[in-house]
């Protein structure tokens, strides 16, 4: 009787020990329609890897000019990806997340190298700026993008909501138009 009495506690422990969570990193697409602060459209990773599960991510990626001036205007001039603030962020628009793989993460890691490393200057409103950099990010994950429509590639906001149209399931768009972010599976 007191040895089945040991292997029901023992069975009790082993079912309420705590079991980790599996690691995920989440990425969240987020736009700031317009104004002095760059960049305008962006993607944040957050969570953790399976292969580093106590090491918490929380990092933003986009693309911008360097120096803001007139010059962008005219053609292209320096560009840099850049991490917005924590406030910057917390006031723009987060529109969708994916969960990522740690294989679909480095994908993402690899095309903001590829952002980073290019000859300079690099920026370029009008065919490589921080819509072209979103896009990029979006399609290297296998989501359907749309650059062909030059009047969103202007438009971080509409972009995004766009890319919600082009991948459904990724996202909602209410009413007005306006984007709901929506958390899902890995695309």
């Amino acid at each position: 009787m007191i040895a089945l009495r040991g292997k029901i506690l023992v069975l009790i422990a082993l079912l309420l020990w705590p079991v980790a969570a599996p690691a995920k990193v989440t990425l969240t697409f987020y736009s700031r329609e317009l104004g002095v602060y760059f960049p305008h459209a962006f993607v944040r990773v957050t969570g953790a890897t399976d292969a580093e599960p106590d090491k918490q991510l929380d990092i933003n990626y986009g693309f911008t000019a360097k120096s803001v001036t007139p010059a962008v205007l005219l053609g292209p001039v320096g560009g840099e990806i850049l991490a917005a603030n924590p406030t910057y962020v917390r006031r723009s628009d987060s529109h969708f997340s994916l969960v990522l793989t740690d294989a679909q993460y480095a994908t993402v890691l690899a095309v903001v190298e590829k952002w980073r490393a290019l000859p300079q200057p690099s920026y370029d409103l009008h065919h490589a700026n921080c819509v072209f950099f979103v896009g990029d990010v979006a399609r290297a994950l296998g989501m359907t993008v749309d650059d062909s429509n030059r009047k969103l590639m202007s438009r971080p906001r509409s972009y995004i909501i766009n890319l919600i149209r082009l991948n459904p399931g990724v996202g909602t768009i209410t009413a007005g138009g306006k984007a709901e972010r929506a958390l899902n599976a890995a695309h």
